[in-house]
Parts: C-alpha cells; structure tokens; sequence
C-alpha cells in the first residue's frame, strides 16, 4: 500500500511539473480571447476577439509569455523570482480568456490566470507581478519590468479607473502600560502559591 501511495505521488508531482514547465505553455497561435483590467471600483474589458488588427493580442501574449517561465521556480524553487518594483504601490488586476484549445495552466493557486500591473510612476517603470501560492507555505510573488508594448496597450484603458491599493498592515499595539496586567496576574499567583507551601515561606 505504502509502494502504491509513493508511485501515486511521484505521479503526481510528474505532472504538475511538466504543466508548470516552460516549455508545457503553448505559443503561437493561442492569443487571449479578452481580458479585463480590475480597477477599485470599475473594470475594464479588452475584446482581442472583436478586434481587426491582432497586434494588440499578440503584444498581451508575450507579456503573458515573459511570466510564465517564473511559475515553476515561484512554485517549487526556494523563494520568489524577480526584484520588488521600488516605490510602485497602486496597481490593477488584469484577468484573462484565452481558447480551450491553447489552454495555458492557471498559475498555482488561481481559478482563473491573472496577474497584476504596476504603472510607471516618478520615473519608475511599469511594473507586472505574478502571485502564487505553495499549499501550506507562505505565497510569493515574480516582478518583471513590463514590456513597453504592453504598458502601451494597457494605459489607455486606464483613464478614468482607480487603482487597487495594497492591503493596510495592523497598525502596532500602543507600548504604555500593556505589561501591567500580565505582572499582577503573576504576582498573585505566586503569592497564593507561597501560601500553600505555608512557613518560613507564607506571606
């Protein structure tokens, strides 16, 4: 039974590292369907579908191309891909469709593909980031400068649409005088043990 669940496993782990492989990630002729930029509080749609000229479509699947191959070494690699875009906070999510035919692997942890878009700001480049999650690991995230043609693509739809922000951070407990409860609880406590032991040592 133990032989079987090994093989089993191995199997497993077989497949999920040639779906994430670079080389499992089809090119070519699988152009997006859409995509949708995620703002605040609107969303934007990018109907490659309905478009004459596929230039822009192609310009969305190398972006998407440039990612794919830190998907392996953010999943099963020790730690994230890529440097953190300085001083770049606001950003979209972007969501996309792509043919059945051509199906790219949803990167791990994701119902859909998606990544997320950091315009350039102050003189710092645009910035793309892929998130994934590793079972019971921390998740981490890739950062590549995004390509020219696809920061073209992107930012006319961007008029108009608030950005997300990042989640804010618990703000710390206040030092005062948070200590003072835990020192009289252990106060007592000793003093009642103390007692029990009765003399020399009853106070």
């Amino acid at each position: 039974m133990s032989c079987r669940r090994l093989l089993l496993g191995s199997a497993v782990a077989l497949v999920l590292a040639a779906g994430l492989s670079p080389a499992a990630f089809a090119k070519g002729d699988d152009l997006p369907l859409n995509a949708r930029i995620i703002g605040a509080a609107a969303t934007r749609t990018i109907d490659f579908v309905a478009a004459v000229d596929p230039t822009w479509a192609t310009v969305f699947s190398d972006e998407v191309a440039d990612m794919e191959p830190m998907a392996p070494t953010l999943v099963f690699g020790p730690g994230p891909a890529g440097r953190r875009a300085p001083g770049l906070t606001t950003f979209y999510e972007i969501d996309f469709a792509q043919p059945l035919a051509a199906y790219r692997f949803p990167w791990n942890g994701m119902t859909s593909p998606h990544f997320y878009f950091y315009p350039a700001r102050g003189g710092i480049p645009a910035y793309v980031r892929l998130h994934v999650t590793r079972g019971s690991q921390p998740a981490v995230d890739g950062w590549l400068p995004a390509q020219p043609e696809f920061t073209n693509l992107v930012t006319p739809y961007l008029d108009g649409l608030s950005p997300l922000q990042p989640a804010a951070q618990r703000p710390a407990p206040p030092l005062g005088l948070w200590w003072l409860g835990p020192v009289l609880v252990l106060g007592g406590a000793s003093v009642l043990l103390l007692r029990r032991l009765g003399p020399p040592y009853a106070i």
